[in-house]
């Protein structure tokens, strides 16, 4: 604010110096504007003092014009080309080393993994927050003796490329202080860099991936259900046990293993899988079959839980991850990683889906009947 006040200040000695220098332009008296200059206050009519308070805020204007243009200047660009033209994002740090590539129907694909399904939209928004980036300031020659050497093991790296063009950008150390990084580019520059703009940039897979579904088909396309032992069919609306079609089913329990299937949402793909019996697969906790109104069927299989490991995010944690893995004939190939709870809707037996509720109902309107 004071630094505002002393712009206006500026501003507003030139304006006025400007304008009595106008105002005697063609011979006219310099003497008549003395008033304004020293203070003589009463002598100044109500239309004067009304055109003083225009030119004012003409001023005012003009001043808070400049300090937003000020406020408006983004920084300087780090990266000379658009997002959209980027065919090749390379990244390392926090435990990450990624790098993406844009195939020539313009999806990204991981290098490493390039059938793995990736979030088309997170994968551009990323290269957008890349592209964007910008310092603070460049560094001049004179100031490069202050800060402390290039060090060999930067924090992070990253490589845009597009077409013929390559940028690279060192992170290097940080200034804690100022909370900026030291950015080096490929061109020698150094430049200082916000640490919160460079935070959550190495993105790992897992916050890429494109979630899948077992099938798309939906609940209302179910006509049979098998898990394990147990196998239910759809009779008008009502689900039944094949082989004991009076037993009185939990018709929401039955619902909710169907939902469970056809709704179920992954974590994750592991496109290239060892042998069934790394992940429990080969004797698998549940197996379940859906069986569709067009005749064909899904089968699925719910293995082991997936092991506590550091886990694979951005902030490298240790964690739990309550994932368990599973395997769909309609992905043959693949091994997928889901929440763990949804094995849980498939705990069931025969007891336990019995509609209690139902016999309560009953047993009540024959005491009602007595009486």
């Amino acid at each position: 604010m004071y630094a505002l006040l002393v712009e206006f200040l500026r501003v507003f000695d030139g304006a006025v110096a400007l304008g009595i220098f106008i105002a005697t332009l063609g011979g006219n008296s310099f003497t008549k504007f003395n008033r304004y200059l020293i203070g003589d206050i009463l002598s100044v009519t109500p239309g004067e003092i009304g055109r003083l308070a225009l030119v004012l805020l003409g001023v005012l204007l003009a001043v808070l014009t400049c300090e937003n243009e000020a406020e408006e200047d983004t920084g300087i660009p780090l990266v000379d080309f658009a997002a959209e033209d980027v065919d090749e994002l390379a990244y390392s740090g926090n435990n990450v080393d990624v790098t993406l590539l844009k195939g020539s129907e313009g999806n990204w694909m991981l290098d490493s993994d390039p059938t793995l399904r990736l979030e088309q939209s997170a994968v551009q928004s990323l290269v957008e927050k890349f592209t964007d980036l910008t310092a603070a300031r460049q560094l001049q020659d004179s100031e490069l003796g202050e800060i402390p050497a290039m060090s060999d093991t930067p924090a992070m790296v990253f490589t845009l490329k597009a077409g013929k063009t390559t940028r690279t950008l060192t992170v290097d150390q940080l200034n804690d202080v100022a909370g900026v990084y030291y950015v080096y580019d490929d061109a020698g520059g150094v430049y200082t860099v916000a640490k919160s703009d460079l935070n959550n940039l190495c993105k790992a897979p897992r916050s890429l991936y494109a979630a899948q579904s077992l099938t798309d088909k939906t609940s209302d396309d179910v006509t049979a259900l098998t898990v394990g032992d147990l196998q239910f069919v759809l009779n008008d609306g009502t689900w039944q046990l094949a082989d004991d079609a009076d037993y009185t089913l939990d018709q929401s329990a039955v619902k909710r293993m169907v939902s469970t299937l056809c709704e179920m949402q992954t974590e994750w793909s592991i496109t290239t899988p060892e042998a069934d019996s790394a992940y429990g697969l080969d004797a698998p906790d549940v197996t379940a079959v859906l069986t569709f109104t067009d005749g064909t069927q899904l089968t699925v299989r719910f293995g082991d839980l997936v092991p506590d490991a550091a886990d694979d995010t951005d902030t490298g944690s240790t964690t739990t991850t309550s994932l368990c893995y599973l395997a769909s004939d309609g992905a043959p190939g693949i091994v997928y990683e889901v929440k763990a709870a949804h094995k849980d809707a498939f705990a069931v037996t025969k007891e336990s889906l019995l509609d209690t509720s139902t016999k309560e109902t009953a047993a009540a309107d024959d005491v009602v009947a007595e009486h």
